[in-house]
């Protein structure tokens, strides 16, 4: 969909369900996803709110972070790497780190196979 493949609508998606882990979407949130969708497809405005509509559907309707995680861990480690750290700007949006959304990341990189290292060095270069 708008040029993205199905890896590529995973990685929002998850971005999405990153962004309702503490039961609420702020602002903030979702605008930074959109920013993101922009930036890295390079779509306009309308297309990029397209895709956060078809990711948010796809986010909605997950039963779990599988679907989303089977296909990505078949990234290239660094390309893991720079989605966790996306994923943790994603949490930390509205300045606030919600322990569910703390809890949802690491299941993530858990899933990716991503060093336990790695994933502290992230969550360190966010959140200061």
């Amino acid at each position: 969909a708008y040029g993205l493949n199905e890896t590529e609508l995973a990685c929002v998606s998850l971005m999405l369900m990153v962004a309702y882990a503490d039961f609420s979407s702020s602002d903030d949130e979702l605008a930074l996803a959109t920013d993101y969708v922009k930036r890295e497809f390079s779509l306009t405005d309308s297309d990029a709110a397209a895709v956060i509509t078809l990711a948010d559907k796809q986010a909605q309707d997950a039963t779990s972070l599988h679907q989303f995680t089977a296909q990505l861990k078949q990234l290239s480690y660094d390309a893991r790497l720079a989605l966790l750290d996306n994923l943790w700007q994603q949490a930390y949006a509205d300045d606030v780190l919600d322990p569910n959304e703390e809890a949802m990341l690491r299941k993530i990189a858990d899933l990716l196979f991503i060093r336990h290292s790695d994933y502290i060095q992230a969550k360190l270069a966010v959140s200061g």
